[in-house]
């Protein structure tokens, strides 16, 4: 799950909050360390002061439920290298990535890694 997923739902929970919802309750969340300290790294940003505690608290319930795997050695050539850990964890996980950002995630998939965007993913999860 992209970094943008978890700020929008500490800021407002909206769909991004019930995509972690039903991502939790209904499927295997998978982290990497990298994922993680980006997490941390984000939540201490001052532009996110107003919600950072939200924030905080999304991280610490995801990292209590999720799988943690080392990112597959693979590299996709999106825009932002940064991005690439994403994907890379999604692959060594057999997961998902479901992120809002589609400047960098400009496919549907990469390899076997398939791209959501949040209302894609609860959309898929409320058809059963």
């Amino acid at each position: 799950m992209d970094c943008n997923v978890l700020v929008s739902a500490a800021r407002s929970g909206g769909v991004c909050g019930r995509v972690i919802v039903e991502a939790v309750r209904r499927h295997e969340v998978v982290l990497s360390d990298p994922i993680v300290d980006e997490y941390g790294m984000v939540a201490g940003r001052l532009g996110h002061a107003p919600y950072r505690n939200s924030l905080r608290a999304l991280i610490r319930q995801l990292e209590q439920v999720a799988i943690v795997v080392e990112p597959a050695e693979v590299v996709f050539g999106l825009r932002d290298p940064d991005d690439e850990v994403y994907l890379a964890t999604a692959m060594a996980g057999d997961a998902v990535l479901i992120t809002g950002n589609r400047r960098d995630f400009t496919e549907p998939q990469y390899g076997p890694v398939k791209v959501f965007s949040p209302r894609d993913f609860l959309n898929r999860m409320t058809r059963g």
